[in-house]
């Protein structure tokens, strides 16, 4: 996908988390899993490179991230205050 819409809760999830739009293209763009929902969602999900698990929810039809989350149980970084 080359133009994602960013919602303000997304926005949000991204400063929460420390993930940068950049990661969530890269997600997105080159994603180790990807589920398609019956409701037009597709969920992205990837290991980054620091070891964070990053999961992006994309509305297909807009192209617009209702959600990025750092799913901890299935990153190999356990805490994200240590660094």
């Amino acid at each position: 996908m080359e133009d994602l819409e960013f919602i303000p809760d997304s926005r949000e999830e991204m400063a929460r988390d420390e993930v940068s739009e950049d990661q969530v293209y890269h997600v997105v763009g080159d994603a180790d899993e990807v589920i398609v929902r019956p409701d037009g969602r597709s969920e992205y999900a990837r290991m980054m490179d620091d070891g964070r698990w990053i999961v992006v929810i994309v509305d297909e039809e807009s192209g617009t991230v209702e959600t990025v989350w750092w799913d901890k149980r299935r990153s190999r970084r356990r805490d994200r205050r240590r660094r």
